[in-house]
């Protein structure tokens, strides 16, 4: 699976009720949030796998991955309403 629809499949894991935005998969600004918001999500799955803790790395990982996460749902939901989708 490619970093894009990834990253669609675990923010629609996050926020269900998106599913059924499917013009977002033709939005090319929705699908490079989805690619950006994979790859930080493999760097923060990584770095919690790892056998040497490093804290403050996940920590700052962990808050990119909600940044990423919160940014991509409110551009959804806004394409939404904008649209009168919503």
């Amino acid at each position: 699976m490619d970093a894009k629809k990834a990253g669609i499949s675990r923010l629609l894991l996050v926020a269900p009720d998106l599913r059924r935005s499917t013009w977002m998969m033709r939005s090319p600004a929705f699908l490079q949030m989805c690619e950006a918001y994979e790859r930080a999500c493999l760097r923060r799955d990584a770095l919690r796998c790892s056998a040497e803790k490093e804290d403050e790395a996940l920590l700052r990982s962990e808050t990119e991955c909600k940044s990423l996460e919160a940014a991509a749902i409110a551009y959804i939901r806004k394409q939404r309403q904008f649209s009168g989708l919503a």
